[in-house]
Formats: C-alpha cells, structure tokens, sequence
C-alpha cells in the first residue's frame, strides 16, 4: 500500500540546516537541480492501494539509492547513515 505524501516532513532544525551546510554543497546543488518527483507516479502501479501495510515512499528509497551510488556505501553503511538521519 502506498500512502500519497503530498509534502515532505521538514525538519524542527531547518534553520540549522542553512547555517551548517555551505550554499555551495555538492548535495544543495543535487537537490536544486535533479527533480525526484517522477519516481512515485512511475511506481504507483507497482503497490496494490488496498491491501498491506503503508510502504516507505519510493521517492525516498531512490534517494538514498542514489546517494548510496554516489558514495559507494555498502548496504550496512547506508542503513546505518539512513537511521542516524530520523532520530
């Protein structure tokens, strides 16, 4: 089952965020530049909408699939980097 996340939870620490990571960070300039929207429509089929529990979005996942990609981290790595980040 995929749940529609019409908007991104923003961090409590967003302000945090602009004053920590340099305006010209490799990974500001990802995020302005490459649209990752494309990736819940093209998989809506690929979940049933009324029955199992909510799947993590898509979105999300092929983030961090991307990330994982461009830094070349095991799957134990990511994992670990991926929990760190929501607590």
């Amino acid at each position: 089952m995929l749940i529609e996340n019409t908007q991104m939870k923003l961090s409590y620490y967003r302000s945090l965020y602009d004053i920590v990571v340099p305006e010209n960070h490799f990974l500001r300039k990802v995020k302005e530049h490459i649209d990752f929207s494309f990736v819940n429509p093209m998989l809506k089929k690929q979940y049933c909408e009324t029955f199992g529990r909510p799947a993590k979005e898509p979105e999300m996942m092929f983030k961090l699939m991307f990330l994982k990609k461009l830094n070349d981290l095991s799957d134990e790595r990511l994992g670990t980097m991926s929990r760190k980040s929501t607590t």
